[in-house]
């Protein structure tokens, strides 16, 4: 049985299933260097909570077929680079 705060929790949760892995990960990274160089003084814990509402909210607010097309677009221009 799911308890209540697992079920808000996951309502909480952003949809990022759309969103490349690496981007992600340097998503994350850089909200982390913001927070790490802004507030030095802040213990781990402060760190994850600001991380996540910070990612939760990027996400939240990211357009979904802008992203996409935009991967469309840097996909072809690679490939244009890439051949000779």
């Amino acid at each position: 049985m799911e308890c209540l705060n697992d079920k808000q929790s996951k309502r909480n949760e952003p949809n990022d299933s759309y969103i490349l892995k690496e981007d992600k990960l340097n998503l994350i990274r850089t909200i982390k260097n913001i927070y790490k160089n802004s507030m030095p003084w802040a213990d781990d814990v402060l760190l994850r909570v600001l991380v996540k509402e910070h990612y939760k909210n990027v996400i939240n607010n990211m357009n979904e077929e802008d992203y996409k097309n935009e991967l469309k677009v840097n996909d072809i221009n690679n490939l244009i680079d890439y051949v000779e």
